[in-house]
């Protein structure tokens, strides 16, 4: 489960900081109260230029306060958006404003709201604060940025950059846009290993690429990158001439790097990655081994073509167009419009990162791998009932408050996606329900639905209540949701009984037994549904080389996959046919880089 944690001052979404906001832009100012009017000169007087609202970002041409009719207290002259005006002092603070006093135009009551909040806050509290890279975003090393070193950092998952990185190289190759020239930030620290590898590795990554081009070794030398970053910049700079690699010279040593961010870290579906004795952050998640730790923050593991991309910089650009992000959401509920504006989800993408100046493409990316592919409570408006007040008709895709301290983190975030929207008449905080799909949710439970359930003829309680309670997703006869490895007297006890699970051949399977695709569960109402577990192909339980094999060989057309089979190969795509992205997907799942999502 991809969960995030808070903030104190830009809420992020996993990891719990107190965050010091610098004091060495002393320039730079932030409003503080809504529709406050940006003047053309001291005095309430003079025309308005512009209306700003907490959090707008403004700079100090002056710190001595002007006397003008309107405000007893003194104006502030100030430049907005390259404007230059005035603005009462008393709604101008020098210190960012906590995230819960800037509205990011919450409540967010469709998926349009919620995708143009949810960028307005990553650009304004990360890309334009100096954690401009998706690595940035998670580690936040970079010592000009507006927070303290380790602090504000968007969330625990180590793991994120890089799948979030591959999402956009596979957009990126399929739009052929790897040609372009892009530009990298790494980060170099002081005293680094010679090598780093992950712990299911057995041998660290290496590269001996020799010079080819002197210039290009010049420009290397210049940015200060060490031979063991070279080596992997040779080979892209000789497959991608039109690329550009800055470094970032963190003054951080690299040992006391991990040591920090080792204590707010997290990592699932790997363990051999965890930390012994385990410490746990969250259901299914656990801290990371010093190993796992050292190789994630290790920049030089990164320094591929399906990788390098946790190092671009995330502003916005004109060659981010729909067609490149409609790529990122194919296969997705998103592939197509949204319920509620009926405008494509693409095209939301786009629109929401030209308006902030964020990249359509990476936002499109952090979307898909927060929501997953299928939809869920935080994408579809459906009604929740939560610390003991109902919600209906709220959007979150970012998961932007999704705390992982809270009992459900998902259903937190829409509570901050609420922003406290009044309540109707029935005592339902509401927003607008006109678009909600009434879908089961992919990312937490919610057993408010109102939808009713299909009860079978027989007697025994309804599968859908069944189901519900064991935590399962219904796919016409198929059901899908299980963990790797999990036993049919968990099943068993989930289901209070109701269940008798099979395997393949139809021989009924003693509790120990772990339950495989293929398997089926029977209901006492009579009802039977095939079991899916999503990358075991050969039905055995296990996600392993031999699954792996076995989708090659479908892609080669040599062996067939049919029913469940078939269904469980989807890790990547929903629905059609099985393509080099599950492959792909699937490798990445057993190299412990991104878990297959079971839903």
């Amino acid at each position: 489960m991809k969960i995030f944690k808070r903030l104190a001052i830009i809420l992020m979404l996993v990891v719990s900081f107190v965050v010091i906001p610098s004091v060495k832009a002393l320039t730079k100012g932030y409003i503080t109260g809504d529709t406050v009017l940006f003047r053309s000169g001291a005095g309430t007087n003079f025309s308005s230029l512009a209306t700003l609202n907490t959090g707008d970002e403004v700079i100090f041409n002056s710190t001595n306060k002007v006397d003008g009719p309107g405000c007893t207290v003194g104006w502030y002259s100030l430049t907005f958006n390259n404007k230059k005006g005035y603005v009462c002092s008393s709604y101008v603070s020098m210190s960012r404003p906590n995230s819960e006093d800037i509205s990011y135009n919450r409540p967010w009551t469709s998926p349009k709201k919620a995708i143009f909040g949810g960028a307005e806050f990553i650009s304004d509290g990360y890309i334009n604060a100096g954690q401009f890279t998706s690595y940035l975003k998670k580690f936040n090393v970079n010592p000009n940025s507006d927070y303290q070193l380790f602090n504000h950092q968007y969330m625990t998952n180590i793991a994120a950059p890089c799948s979030e990185a591959y999402s956009s190289f596979i957009s990126y190759e399929e739009n052929n846009l790897l040609s372009l020239p892009l530009e990298f930030t790494i980060p170099i620290f002081n005293k680094m290993p010679d090598t780093t590898k992950h712990p299911t590795d057995s041998a660290p990554k290496k590269n001996t690429t020799k010079v080819t081009d002197k210039n290009f070794e010049k420009k290397l030398d210049a940015e200060g990158f060490p031979e063991s970053y070279k080596t992997w910049l040779r080979e892209l700079h000789n497959k991608y001439p039109n690329w550009t690699f800055k470094s970032l010279k963190t003054g951080i040593d690299f040992n006391n790097a991990v040591s920090v961010e080792n204590t707010v870290a997290a990592i699932n579906g790997c363990s051999s990655c965890y930390q012994q004795p385990l410490v746990q952050t969250e259901p299914g998640w656990y801290r990371p081994n010093k190993a796992t730790m050292e190789y994630y923050i290790d920049p030089r593991n990164f320094l591929d073509e399906d990788s390098i991309l946790m190092f671009e910089n995330l502003k916005y650009s004109s060659n981010h167009t729909t067609k490149v992000v409609q790529s990122i959401l194919n296969g997705t509920f998103m592939s197509g419009n949204d319920p509620v504006d009926k405008i494509s989800y693409a095209q939301i993408f786009v629109d929401a990162g030209k308006t902030y100046d964020v990249s359509p493409v990476y936002l499109a990316s952090l979307s898909r791998q927060e929501m997953g592919t299928r939809s869920g409570i935080a994408n579809s408006g459906e009604r929740f009932t939560y610390n003991g007040a109902t919600y209906e008709g709220f959007y979150n895709f970012f998961n932007i408050g999704a705390y992982s301290s809270e009992s459900n983190p998902v259903l937190a975030g829409l509570v901050y996606a609420a922003a406290g929207s009044g309540r109707n008449a029935q005592g339902v905080f509401a927003g607008n329900v006109s678009g909600t799909t009434g879908n089961n949710n992919n990312n937490n439970q919610n057993n408010n639905s109102t939808t009713t359930p299909q009860v079978n003829a027989s007697s025994g309680t309804t599968t859908a209540t069944n189901l519900s309670n064991m935590n399962l997703h219904r796919k016409g006869n198929m059901v899908t949701n299980f963990s790797v490895g999990q036993t049919a007297g968990d099943l068993k006890r989930k289901s209070n009984g109701e269940v008798t699970i099979k395997n393949a051949n139809g021989a009924v399977i003693g509790d120990s037994e772990k339950i495989g695709t293929g398997y089926t569960m029977t209901f006492k109402n009579g009802e039977t549904v095939t079991i899916v577990v999503y990358g075991d192909l050969n039905g055995d339980g296990e996600i392993s080389l031999s699954d792996l094999l076995k989708m090659k060989l479908y892609l080669l057309n040599k062996t067939n996959l049919s029913g469940a089979y078939l269904e469980s190969a989807h890790v990547h795509t929903i629905s059609g046919n099985i393509s080099l992205s599950d492959l792909l997907r699937l490798k990445l799942h057993l190299l412990g880089k991104k878990n297959i999502n079971q839903s």
